[in-house]
């Protein structure tokens, strides 16, 4: 029998809270050293659409985060913890077992069970679901056994499986609201139902959100008694609101005109989860010129977009980032892993050069993406500049989140747009974390393989790499996999970014790290200033 962990969290509560400065115990929460509550934190974030996870992705690591919680968690070091389950193994390469801690509640009173939580990742993995990325195509089942106990089954053994329990976006929710409310589950007038600190009281996506801490919640007294959640329509408006102590709580990308409009200097802390690249379809031309991909990977200066991404970011030059890498082998071992896989410096000259060899000698005109908000208009705009010195004429066609991610997954992957893209893993295994956004399945309506690239050969190194549990193995792999994107240049690394966060000086927030959103509901974190 492989045992993954038996640890009984009856005292695991009490560390968990003490290591995210919630306190001095299970009960304590997130309040301060003398335990005063908090009577109301007011959090702002661009609008949730909808809190259904199957049909948006958009908002579970800040709202959803609150109410939904997953079987598991990750420590900022990366190791799983026990959360709505107390316990698991793995009896055989193929099989998991999670034993639900017993006396959860939901938010209405009744009791978490295992028939919630097979039911409710069953319907994150149905086809269509934003979410069905979560789950890989090995799996087979997902199932109650008895009141307290699910049983995963896989075709095959999958590497990364471990982690997919940890995923805050795969929240349990309870089956009997969401049958009784399937038509309109996750919108205004019904919401959701969890077992987290917090309920969700109103819901509107144009206006506000209004949670009240959850009185059946089995960790303990809750520390935050009400949160007021605000939809701003920009970052200016957010930060002026920051400025004027009508907000405590926000997370922003455009960083430095944030600060400076808020008057405030933000928190960071590194953030190995994300980076942000440059994004081209290989659909269609000309992006599907091996030397224009080449050409526009020496023709974009990192470092000034990190200046027009508002700082707050350093360079990256490969797809899965070596510190995500290090778990699978030593600083050294990754480094020499990764000795030969080619970058890119910012080279004008090797740039033209690449054009000249293009289907373009004389330059090309295209239409890039941008968001909506300022960090990635200020990198568009930078970036179509940066390439007007290669001879590609670009011009840029904004759009809010929603119109894109409806674009970036369309039927069509032709229309995919070429774009800036800030891509977050989902996992802390470095073969899971950005799994979703590459290989020939995620090339497909649904799916975010936004360059809709692969090969055979990428395909297989995928699919080795879940395969075994031998840690030299897969470092192996996931190098030359670096390799094969360094090669055929399908997007550019362009930076990793920081984790920020804006916190009024009236709380503290001793242990905000990268891994904030996937470490426990994260307001847990937050308590009166010292």
């Amino acid at each position: 029998m492989i045992k993954r962990t038996q640890v009984m969290v009856g005292a695991m509560v009490a560390v968990a809270l003490v290591t995210a400065g919630c306190g001095t115990g299970a009960n304590s929460g997130g309040s301060d050293a003398k335990g005063q509550a908090i009577a109301q934190l007011r959090v702002g974030s661009a609008s949730v659409p909808t809190l259904d996870y199957t049909k948006s992705a958009f908002g579970y690591h800040g709202l959803g985060n609150l109410v939904l919680e997953p079987l598991l968690i990750r420590d900022p070091r990366g190791e799983l913890k026990p959360w709505l389950a107390e316990s698991w193994e793995q009896p055989t390469p193929t099989t998991y077992v999670y034993r639900l801690r017993k006396g959860v509640k939901f938010s209405d009173g009744n009791e978490l069970t295992a028939e919630d939580v097979a039911f409710a990742l069953n319907v994150y993995r149905q086809p269509g679901s934003t979410n069905a990325y979560n789950f890989p195509p090995a799996l087979k089942s997902i199932e109650a056994t008895d009141r307290y106990t699910v049983r995963v089954t896989l075709g095959e053994p999958n590497a990364a499986w471990a982690l997919v329990p940890a995923r805050n976006q795969l929240g349990i929710f309870e089956k009997s609201f969401y049958e009784k409310n399937k038509s309109t589950y996750g919108q205004p007038g019904t919401g959701v139902v969890g077992t987290g600190p917090w309920k969700l009281d109103t819901f509107d996506p144009t206006s506000a959100a209004k949670l009240s801490a959850n009185p059946a919640y089995w960790g303990g007294r809750v520390p935050i008694q009400n949160i007021t959640w605000t939809f701003f329509s920009s970052e200016t408006s957010a930060a002026t609101a920051f400025r004027a102590k009508q907000l405590d709580v926000y997370f922003p990308q455009g960083n430095r005109a944030f600060a400076s409009t808020a008057n405030i200097k933000l928190v960071t802390a590194p953030d190995t989860r994300s980076f942000g690249q440059f994004s081209m379809n290989t659909l269609v031309p000309p992006w599907n010129d091996l030397h224009v991909r080449r050409a526009v990977a020496h023709a974009l200066d990192k470092q000034s977009l990190i200046e027009a991404w508002g700082g707050y970011a350093r360079p990256s030059d490969y797809f899965i980032p070596p510190k995500l890498l290090e778990q699978l082998g030593s600083a050294e071992e990754v480094e020499q892993a990764l000795a030969d896989v080619p970058t890119y410096p910012h080279d004008l000259a090797k740039a033209k050069a690449e054009m000249a060899k293009s289907a373009y000698p004389n330059g090309v005109a295209v239409t890039l993406m941008s968001g909506d908000s300022s960090a990635f208009r200020n990198v568009s705009q930078a970036i179509v500049a940066q390439l007007g010195k290669i001879g590609i004429r670009a011009k840029l066609d904004v759009k809010p989140p929603s119109a894109a991610v409806a674009q970036v997954i369309g039927r069509d992957r032709e229309a995919v747009p070429s774009f800036v893209t800030t891509v977050g893993g989902t996992s802390a295994d470095p073969g899971a974390a950005y799994d979703f956004a590459i290989g020939s399945a995620n090339a497909a309506e649904g799916k975010f393989n936004t360059t809709n690239w692969s090969t055979p050969k990428v395909d297989k190194l995928i699919a080795d790499g879940f395969s075994t549990t031998d840690a030299a193995k897969r470092l192996d792999i996931y190098a030359e996999l670096n390799r094969e994107f360094a090669d055929n240049v399908p997007f550019v690394p362009l930076f990793l970014p920081e984790a920020t966060l804006a916190l009024s000086s009236q709380y503290s927030w001793p242990a905000f790290n990268g891994f904030f959103a996937l470490d426990r509901p994260w307001a847990l974190g937050i308590g009166n200033a010292r």
